[in-house]
């Protein structure tokens, strides 16, 4: 039997990667026109697939340059541009001859050579210090860049970032040095739509109005469903095709869960019917049991109650609604409106086509079975 062919980390080529066709081409073609965009969806919906997706077919045609920055774990200007500078020096540090420029013309940065441990390939960081070398570094790779002759497509992951940084002016000065380079179009990733929009929609903040916007929704049913039978079927496993619709309906054909499902469906080497991926829900949700016994001792009596209500009724439109709170008697609807606020905030809950829905399906489908749902 050959590899898994349900990934649910990492890229690898185009033949594990299901559709995004048009998403794919309005990436490219923004990227190939000079054009800033900016990339949002739910968490786990799949933008860092389809980015690196894009910079595969960008680097096989020599569209450009790809450099993919990955943000989530910085939380100052210092962590950015030490994070910023290693992935965009580390892009052009491809052959010796680019590696000896690199020392020799950023010598005032004081760079580093390294092995990736991953990847095994070259890898070129920086240290600093303190805001000053932090600003003077990130001025120093920026006018490298524009030294350049290729065009990069620049992506930044989990962008948000930035907006809780502890320096002052951080997205001012991101916004100058992006708007001096010109043989860069960078595209912007992330998951908390109502963080990430205000960063690019706001008057009166640096980046107002300087990106395409661009919102990921889900792959359509059928496309996917081709995709899974596809791959079941090559690999000799025997499917029944109206269970891969259950699958994407207890799913709700979010990327994750669908190829988290298919990995382990695929793993067990059963044929594929209802009841096979009944059996491996149940048996995913139960073995995370630790997880989301971790998850209630973050809530509140009153938001582990609302969280649940809305798992089992299967998301809700309108929370404070007098049908909604009397069927769980969560009591005022000023108190439940507080509790989403919070759920959110803390992403627990996620609003998506327009209903309140917890984050993380698998936690959604234990309290559903906790509750006799299931």
């Amino acid at each position: 039997m050959k590899s898994n062919p349900f990934l649910i980390s990492g890229y690898v080529s185009p033949e594990f990667f299901c559709d995004r066709e048009k998403e794919t081409g309005m990436v490219i073609e923004a990227i190939r026109n000079g054009r800033h965009l900016t990339i949002f969806s739910p968490r786990r919906l799949g933008k860092t697939g389809l980015i690196k997706h894009v910079f595969y077919i960008g680097m096989q045609k020599k569209y450009f340059v790809p450099v993919y920055v990955d943000i989530l774990a910085t939380s100052s200007l210092k962590e950015f541009t030490e994070c910023f500078c290693r992935s965009v020096l580390t892009a052009l540090a491809k052959k010796e001859t680019a590696i000896r420029k690199i020392l020799k013309s950023l010598a005032s940065i004081r760079p580093k050579i390294g092995i990736d441990p991953v990847t095994g390939e070259p890898s070129v960081s920086i240290t600093v210090s303190n805001d000053r070398e932090s600003a003077y570094s990130l001025e120093t790779v920026f006018r490298y860049l524009r030294e350049q002759k290729d065009h990069f497509a620049i992506a930044i992951d989990e962008f948000q970032q930035v907006a809780g940084y502890p320096e002052k002016n951080v997205e001012e000065a991101l916004r100058t040095h992006i708007q001096q380079t010109t043989n860069a179009s960078l595209v912007f990733s992330e998951s908390r739509k109502h963080i990430l929009t205000g960063i690019f929609t706001t008057p009166d903040r640096p980046f107002f109005n300087s990106t395409q916007l661009m919102e990921i929704g889900k792959i359509p049913a059928e496309r996917y469903k081709s995709f899974i039978l596809e791959r079941f079927e090559d690999n000799g496993m025997r499917v029944d095709p109206a269970a891969i619709d259950f699958l994407l309906d207890i799913t709700a054909i979010h990327t994750f869960y669908v190829q988290y499902l298919c990995n382990r469906l695929f793993s067990n080497h059963e044929k594929i019917d209802k009841e096979s991926i009944n059996r491996m829900l149940i048996k995913v949700i139960t073995e995370n049991e630790p997880v989301y016994a971790n998850y209630i001792n973050l809530l509140t009596p009153l938001q582990f109650r609302v969280l649940r209500a809305v798992a089992v009724n299967g998301g809700v439109q309108n929370p404070t609604s007098g049908q909604f709170i009397s069927s769980y008697d969560l009591g005022a609807a000023s108190s439940v409106s507080l509790v989403m606020k919070s759920l959110i905030e803390k992403e627990f809950v996620a609003i998506v086509d327009r209903q309140y829905v917890l984050n993380d399906l698998f936690f959604n489908w234990w309290l559903r079975y906790r509750g006799g749902a299931i």
